[in-house]
């Protein structure tokens, strides 16, 4: 091999390393995403009380599947940190227990607004009359 090939190789894996560097410092760092964003499945904080595998065996009754125990216990072992904050984001934050008498923010009374509660009755009148 000559000195001019030697040359050549050296130089050019030296410039595709410098390349390759400076591509990577002038890479972008990924922007913070936008308030109310979801987060990354599985990065969100634990949320929701703990389960055991024996919640997921009675949980099995009700949705009409079978799990194996491993299967249980890793359903058991990662809900919280994947599972419950997708709960949590769509059902919101449960803070305050509300009393069951409470009346509802808002009701539909398909009666319009009278006095006697609603339309007078009308009697029929025939056009013979």
């Amino acid at each position: 091999m000559s000195k001019s090939r030697r040359q050549f190789l050296t130089r050019a894996s030296v410039g595709v390393v410098a390349t390759a560097v400076g591509c990577r410092k002038g890479a972008q760092q990924p922007a913070a995403p936008p308030p109310g964003a979801p987060p990354a499945f599985g990065t969100a904080p634990d949320a929701g009380p703990p389960v055991s595998p024996s919640t997921f065996a009675e949980a099995e009754k009700l949705m009409q599947v079978q799990l194996t125990a491993a299967e249980r216990e890793a359903a058991a072992g990662n809900w919280r940190k994947t599972m419950a904050p997708v709960y949590e984001r769509r059902t919101g934050p449960r803070k305050i227990a509300l009393d069951p008498s409470l009346a509802p923010a808002s009701r539909w009374d398909p009666v319009l607004p009278s006095p006697d509660g609603g339309p007078a009755a009308r009697s029929i009148r025939s056009h013979h009359e």
